[in-house]
């Protein structure tokens, strides 16, 4: 397990889920599949292991950092910890 650092520059655009998956390493659930449901994450939780797959109503999910309750369509766990504030994290395009 790593803590990855949020980058030293801001990004204008969301990032690619390749840069996602090498910085953070989804971990794929029992069914082989990454997307949690609403109310499947376990209460006791650490939200750094944790990304909102967020639905902002155009043709791409995106993931952010940490849990989100707006516009939220599941969540994503990772062996990586982010690190820092999540706000500084950049999105990541989901698959």
């Amino acid at each position: 397990m790593t803590d990855i650092m949020p980058p030293k520059h801001q990004y204008k655009r969301p990032r690619s889920w390749e840069t996602f998956e090498r910085l953070f390493d989804p971990i794929p659930r029992d069914d082989d599949t990454l997307l949690w449901q609403i109310g499947e994450v376990p209460k006791d939780a650490d939200p750094h292991h944790w990304w909102t797959i967020l639905d902002p109503s155009t043709d791409k999910l995106y993931l952010a950092a940490g849990f989100h309750f707006v516009n939220r369509f599941g969540y994503v766990k990772c062996k990586n910890r982010w690190g820092g504030d999540p706000n500084d994290h950049p999105d990541y395009i989901y698959c």
